[in-house]
């Protein structure tokens, strides 16, 4: 909860560099578009570009799930997120 407090950036790994606001807004926009929350990736996309950072992001997220399933610190996939997620269609892998 400190590391909140000061505004620590959870967000995995550094690539995504996407905060939660942000990744949600655009995977929910993405699902509504293309029916699915499966974000493509392909190498001619600029790292930098939305899409691969999306893609990115939703990784992160199904990597932070498995973390959260386990009960160890899953970076900021909280329950409300989890459900929240859940609730609008998105389906976390199970390993």
């Amino acid at each position: 909860a400190r590391m909140d407090e000061i505004g620590f950036e959870w967000t995995p790994r550094g690539y995504t560099k996407m905060k939660w606001d942000e990744g949600f807004a655009l995977l929910m926009a993405f699902g509504e578009s293309n029916g699915h929350f499966n974000v493509p990736i392909s190498p001619e996309l600029d790292k930098t570009s939305e899409q691969h950072r999306l893609h990115k992001w939703v990784e992160s997220l199904h990597d932070m799930y498995r973390s959260f399933e386990l009960g160890r610190q899953s970076g900021s996939l909280t329950n409300e997120r989890v459900q929240l997620l859940v609730s609008n269609g998105f389906v976390f892998r199970s390993y």
